[in-house]
């Protein structure tokens, strides 16, 4: 796989290297898509205080389509505690988007498939999965060879990052931590609590494609939101490839001294916290805080997202 790079680069004051890693993958079919999906930066930040062999290494992702950027925040709390950080967009996100707008507002990334005719659907979503996981395989290879880290990693995820790290952690065997911030590993429960409500079924229905049909005459800027509807209806009622993606799937592959920690808000109109902690403790070694105030990312009282998940961090990498 070509690798170019590094060019220097400075986030929250800690000085990294950032790399272009580029691995042709048939995400859709279509020659210019794919090639636009399959580049993508990778960010490397490394302590200084500490032996390269003896340095653990955190990879860490956002959401659904945001930028790796909006992870900056874990990076001096790591490297402050003598572990390494790896951020990279995953697709449709950042600079590995087909429209580079760094909103992460779904709908708008997936217009340009949707203009095209390309459905964004779980067979899709499955890909990205499943390319995710082995962006992260190499990742950590090249971090390892390049620097010398030691083989200690953990993943670290936020909101749809969460799934994406599950996924990678639980199918692949990767990571020896699995940390989760506003978000939890149950691809089926996830996709309940974001897309309730008859919509998602409506969507779904003939009436859906009906509905479809004439909004692409008369509100065509609509159509990326039905996509999504589906979408959400296809992995409350998991079709093949949405539980080929769910982590969950996987979840007997997960042995001790493995660990899952999830950290999610109260107050978070898009993550059940029932559905959260019950997740957790689906696996021999998970557990599950909920925070009061905290919303998705936001908040109604308390210590804001940034500080309570740099918290977190600090606690369960304590012994690394």
């Amino acid at each position: 796989m070509p690798i170019y790079g590094a060019d220097l680069i400075d986030f929250e004051g800690v000085n990294g290297e950032r790399y272009w890693f580029h691995e042709p993958y048939a995400f859709t079919g279509v020659a210019d898509i794919d090639e636009r999906l399959s580049g993508f930066p990778v960010a490397v930040f490394l302590p200084s205080h500490r032996p390269v062999k003896d340095t653990p290494l955190i990879i860490g992702l956002q959401g659904m389509c945001a930028p790796y950027r909006w992870n900056n925040f874990i990076i001096p709390t790591l490297t402050q505690m003598g572990i390494a950080v790896a951020l990279f967009d995953t697709p449709f996100a950042g600079e590995r988007s087909l429209v580079r707008t760094f909103t992460a507002m779904v709908e708008n990334e997936i217009k340009p498939l949707v203009d095209r005719g390309i459905p964004f659907n779980t067979e899709l979503l499955s890909k990205i999965f499943q390319q995710t996981a082995v962006d992260i395989t190499r990742i950590q290879q090249f971090c390892c060879e390049r620097y010398g880290l030691s083989d200690r990693l953990g993943l670290f995820g936020v909101s749809m990052g969460v799934l994406f790290s599950s996924y990678t952690f639980t199918a692949h065997g990767i990571g020896e931590r699995l940390l989760g911030t506003i978000g939890h590993a149950d691809l089926t429960t996830f996709a309940n609590s974001w897309g309730r409500g008859i919509l998602t079924d409506l969507a779904a229905s003939p009436v859906g494609t009906l509905a479809e049909m004439i909004l692409g005459k008369m509100q065509p800027q609509l159509k990326p939101v039905v996509q999504m509807l589906k979408l959400a209806n296809n992995l409350k009622y998991p079709d093949k490839y949405a539980q080929f993606c769910n982590p969950m799937t996987y979840v007997e592959q997960v042995q001790l001294p493995r660990r899952v920690r999830f950290l999610v808000g109260a107050n978070d109109p898009i993550v059940n916290v029932k559905n959260a902690q019950a997740c957790a403790q689906s696996f021999p070694d998970g557990d599950c805080y909920v925070v009061p105030g905290l919303g998705h990312g936001n908040r109604q009282f308390g210590p804001t997202f940034v500080d309570h998940a740099r918290y977190f961090l600090s606690t369960q990498l304590g012994d690394w």
